[in-house]
């Protein structure tokens, strides 16, 4: 509990720095840093919240990158192309090995 206490203290501290603008200092950085590794330790709610939002854009990206994919192969070796990892940008093609990155920006 007593570090409990000493851990609120200081989130507070660097609150009041952040207020201030000292975040916003050449040397200031680490301010912010601290704040948002004390935020997640003291609030779980915000690492639950951050993990969820973390899924739904992998899961949106991915739908987007399989659509994309539908119709397209390896413009050098007309390959099938995959995706690399669920919710990567990145493509591979399975004859020829080479890599690619679709952007998922509207035009």
């Amino acid at each position: 509990m007593n570090g409990d206490k000493f851990l609120w203290d200081q989130f507070a501290k660097l609150g009041e720095m952040i207020g201030d603008g000292l975040h916003h200092e050449p040397d200031g950085k680490w301010i912010s840093k601290e704040y948002k590794k004390l935020s997640r330790i003291l609030i779980p709610e915000i690492r639950e919240a951050e993990s969820k939002r973390r899924s739904m854009i992998n899961k949106v990206r991915n739908e987007k990158i399989a659509e994309f994919l539908k119709d397209k192969n390896c413009p050098e070796c007309n390959g099938i192309l995959l995706q690399t990892r669920s919710g990567s940008k990145k493509v591979k093609c399975t004859q020829c090995g080479n890599r690619y990155v679709i952007s998922t920006k509207k035009k």
